[in-house]
């Protein structure tokens, strides 16, 4: 009897091939593991949160511009009287006390004497402070020579052209001026044509003028209104006396009549005593009345 032919693969071949089929098998799988892994190990990118969007405000600021602080709110002082303070004499005391008489915070007005020492830098301190400049325009008093007002001063005797030339050349002497107060002069301000000389000469400037009263038979204001000059009346002095105690009840005196009668002009004198009542005076009244310059309550 023949052999049998045998027509298929061999064992081996078979083995072979499984083995082959097995490590490709088990390659493929491990690619997709890494694959997988790799895509579970990535973290997902972190998602920004949105900011909220801040509520307007129902009353919003205005901004301040560049470069400009915002102003501190101002305590009202509608209806308050009004306190208009008057300092004489600057011109012959040293720049260093009116430089102090100025640091005070408030309105107020100076007079300058003409043709003195610090007549320039006075008038110059004050309106660099803010303060009202205005021309103490020495007049003839009674008793004179006795008491004398300095030179080229408005005389009695003096013809009408005179006078008029002195109340020009004192007027060009106070650099910054918008009024004028009489010094002295208890002997020119009863005298209607002299005072209407002067007071001609000063609505010429358009300055405004503030009666003194140093004599109580003054026509000086009264003349003021004829002709249209704005003019107002001394109604208190500060420091005939020097004494802070008998200051103080001038000061008083002068805030019973400004909350009487709206208003009041009170006249001081640039005395060291009176600048360092001044420094505790005026603080203490703030809140009582508005703190004004001359020129405000002349009409």
């Amino acid at each position: 009897m023949g052999r049998r032919k045998n027509t298929g693969p061999s064992t081996p071949v078979l083995l072979g091939l499984g083995a082959f089929m097995l490590l490709i098998g088990l390659g493929f799988g491990l690619l997709l593991s890494q694959t997988s892994c790799g895509r579970k190990s990535k973290p997902a990118p972190p998602v920004e949160p949105q900011p909220r969007s801040k509520p307007e405000p129902k009353h919003p600021q205005k901004a301040a511009e560049p470069g400009k602080p915002i102003a501190a709110r101002q305590e009202p002082e509608a209806g308050l009287p009004r306190f208009a303070l008057v300092v004489d004499d600057l011109g012959y005391v040293a720049p260093e006390l009116v430089t102090r008489l100025c640091a005070q915070p408030i309105p107020f007005s100076v007079a300058v004497l003409p043709y003195q020492e610090f007549t320039k830098e006075s008038a110059n301190i004050a309106f660099e402070k803010g303060k009202e400049v205005m021309l103490h325009l020495p007049m003839e008093p009674v008793g004179y020579p006795k008491a004398n007002p300095g030179p080229d001063a408005v005389m009695f005797n003096s013809s009408e052209a005179e006078i008029r030339e002195r109340v020009r050349k004192a007027l060009s002497d106070i650099p910054h001026h918008t009024g004028v107060n009489n010094h002295m002069g208890s002997r020119i301000t009863p005298d209607k044509p002299r005072m209407t000389w002067v007071l001609q000469e000063i609505k010429a400037r358009h300055d405004f003028f503030v009666d003194s009263r140093t004599e109580k038979d003054s026509v000086a204001f009264a003349v003021a209104e004829e002709l249209g000059v704005h003019s107002v009346q001394r109604k208190v002095f500060l420091d005939d006396d020097k004494d802070f105690a008998a200051m103080e009840k001038q000061w008083d005196r002068a805030l019973a009549i400004a909350k009487k009668e709206g208003q009041v002009l009170i006249i001081a004198h640039i005395y060291p005593e009176t600048v360092e009542a001044l420094e505790k005076l005026i603080p203490r009244t703030k809140g009582e009345v508005k703190f004004v310059k001359a020129g405000e309550l002349a009409k």
